[in-house]
């Protein structure tokens, strides 16, 4: 299947399209989707997430490195306390003292919290990566749909342009025949009303036309005026069969969903070691240096170095830690559940866009073969109405079912085009293969 995806893509970027009202060279699916990952604010939030994700595991490793602190004191007394030796009076100290400490603190992690979250913030960063990878898939989606959604407004304008051409070449011929007196002036009424529904359509449909390539605009991050040319693929992507059984394996292994749900499990089960923290020992190492600044015959030394071993072993913290670790435990039963879900809701996913798909390929074989009747069905009215063997009415009714073929045909293509693109979402292909034209 995924080289039939990339030889439509192929021919996507390179075929040539026409556009009504637009100017400027055609922007290709490829040039869409990477505008739209570059400039959609739910894709830029996302990769911010990562960033703020991947600092907090800087932080959490940050935590196992030591620490040096700095501090000054300066001290100034009212007075200074004074002693007498017999006859003679010594100051205790000085009026003011100044002194200075530096103080090395390095956490000796031997019951592995520090580890742990170290652990819980790497899968969390995973967590994010993934989210912005759904983010992308989701994107890419709706920037495919929507672009798809662009020439398919263009070929319901060249539909009705057609009709129009249709109802006014009927209308000359209509008058030709009132102004030889072989048709009545009721039939010419109806052709001109004809005329009338068949512009208003073509209007409509350029409307249609604008407010799709507004809404693809605004996907892109784009004015909601910018000028919109697509281009139409020559040819529809053959859908190769693969069994519903091997496209849920792939969306299993792929989508970004479940890869999450797993990570989250992981996750859950961390944090029960985590929420174990306040039964466990800890050991912090402290190294401190102090300088006297201002010495005295009581205190003559300049320098102090001290280094302290802290044991630190809870006795009994109140339940606080049992309750911790029971609600660490139900976190992951959750996270189970919501593997267990994902999973579902990923093959419920897979098996409705594979059977959309079967669907749309069934309701694209009947178009075609409605068309090729519809087309052969307005060439024998035509005939039989310019040789004057039949009404108005026959013809006309010809030309509004001929429409309607086109229409039902414009609607088949692209719905296929439509579901093959949400099939790609659904097992996890869609980033790859419409980022790499």
């Amino acid at each position: 299947m995924k080289a039939r995806i990339g030889l439509w893509l192929g021919l996507a970027a390179a075929a040539a399209a026409g556009a009504y009202g637009q100017s400027g060279e055609p922007l290709t699916l490829q040039e869409a989707v990477s505008l739209a990952l570059k400039n959609n604010r739910a894709v830029q939030i996302s990769a911010l997430s990562v960033d703020r994700t991947r600092n907090a595991l800087r932080e959490a490793r940050s935590n196992a490195n030591f620490t040096i602190q700095g501090n000054a004191t300066y001290t100034r007394f009212d007075r200074v306390a004074q002693a007498q030796f017999g006859p003679q009076t010594v100051r205790l100290g000085n009026l003011e003292n100044r002194t200075a400490r530096i103080t090395l603190t390095q956490v000796v992690d031997i019951s592995g919290i520090v580890r742990a979250a170290v652990r819980a913030a790497s899968v969390t960063l995973n967590l994010s990566e993934l989210e912005l990878e759904r983010t992308r898939n989701d994107t890419i989606l709706q920037v495919v749909q929507a672009y798809q959604g662009v020439a398919r407004a263009d070929e319901f304008v060249r539909v009705a342009e057609e009709a129009l051409r249709n109802a006014q070449e009927r209308l000359r011929l209509i008058r030709a025949q009132v102004e030889a007196g072989v048709a009545a002036q009721f039939d010419l009424l109806r052709a001109e009303t004809a005329v009338a529904q068949a512009e208003q359509a073509l209007l409509n449909a350029r409307n249609q036309r604008e407010l799709a390539a507004a809404a693809l605009n605004n996907l892109l991050g784009r004015d909601l005026n910018a000028p919109v040319q697509v281009v139409k693929p020559e040819r529809l992507p053959e859908l190769t069969p693969e069994p519903l059984e091997t496209l849920t394996q792939q969306a299993y292994q792929n989508r970004p969903e479940i890869l999450a749900a797993q990570r989250g499990v992981e996750l859950a089960q961390v944090n029960i070691q985590v929420a174990r923290r306040g039964v466990l020992p800890s050991i912090v190492l402290t190294g401190q240096a102090d300088f006297n600044l201002n010495t005295s015959a009581f205190n003559p030394r300049r320098e102090t170095y001290t280094g302290v071993a802290v044991l630190s072993v809870p006795i009994w913290d109140g339940g606080i830690t049992r309750a911790r670790e029971a609600q660490a435990r139900d976190e992951l039963q959750i996270a189970e559940l919501r593997l267990q879900q994902a999973k579902e809701g990923v093959a419920l996913e897979v098996r409705q866009a594979y059977l959309n798909l079967q669907d749309a390929q069934k309701r694209l074989a009947v178009a075609q073969k409605g068309l090729e009747q519809a087309t052969e069905a307005l060439r024998l009215a035509r005939v039989r109405f310019e040789a004057g063997v039949s009404p108005q009415l026959e013809i006309s009714d010809a030309e509004l079912a001929f429409t309607q073929a086109q229409t039902n045909l414009v609607n088949a293509q692209f719905d296929y085009l439509d579901a093959y693109a949400a099939l790609l979402r659904a097992v996890g292909a869609i980033d790859t293969q419409y980022t790499r034209l």
